[in-house]
């Protein structure tokens, strides 16, 4: 099995989303960004990617929320 580490996609205020309005949508990169993508196989992969998504979670001062999926 693999596993990815996707981020809650958050309002945009120019396209007139209100701050408070979270989005239940995550994803892996935006299109055009040059994020990477964390993805992990193996005997240790879900381990890997909670590891990963914790310290990502850590280091954005946006307090999204970041979370792994089964891929």
């Amino acid at each position: 099995m693999a596993f990815r580490v996707v981020k809650q996609l958050y309002p945009n205020p120019q396209a007139g989303d209100p701050e408070w309005a979270a989005r239940n949508v995550y994803v892996a990169r935006l299109s055009g960004s040059g994020d990477q993508i964390w993805e992990f196989s193996g005997s240790e992969a879900e381990s890997d990617a909670s590891t990963k998504a914790t310290e990502l979670s850590g280091s954005d001062g946006t307090e999204r929320i970041y979370k792994i999926i089964e891929v």
